[in-house]
């Protein structure tokens, strides 16, 4: 594992913490990097709209999925810092990679679906902490 540079935005550690419930054992934050990669993989490849911006409709199926609702509002379509987080990491890891307009996911991205949850999990904490 090889840490490329991932900005992380306090912005986004804010709302992480009022998106944790500590009664729940589910951990939203590596259950939607991993919806992130499934869907890629699953389309084959996923649009970009810039060199690491994926098109705003792939985030807002993810918003429904989730029930963030951070894509709401046509105004302001600019990335969430979570979701810029997610993609940031899948290419500091080289989980995924471009072709021209597109992004698919790399044989490492598809090692990283069927490692453990806690594996996953920590990977991400790795760029947090």
């Amino acid at each position: 594992m090889a840490i490329g540079q991932v900005i992380v935005n306090t912005e986004m550690f804010q709302w992480l913490n009022e998106q944790t419930d500590l009664k729940s054992s589910q951990v939203d934050l590596v259950d939607g990097f991993i919806f992130m990669l499934k869907k890629i993989s699953h389309h084959g490849n996923i649009r970009l709209i810039d060199e690491r911006e994926l098109h705003p409709r792939f985030w807002r199926s993810h918003d429904r999925t989730f029930g963030y609702g951070l894509m709401k509002r046509k105004s302001s379509r600019k990335q969430a810092h979570l979701y810029q987080f997610y993609v940031d990491v899948a290419f500091a890891e080289n989980l995924v990679e471009t072709d021209h307009d597109k992004l698919r996911l790399t044989f490492e991205g598809n090692r990283y679906l069927i490692k453990s949850k806690e594996e996953q999990l920590d990977l991400l904490f790795t760029y947090i902490w």
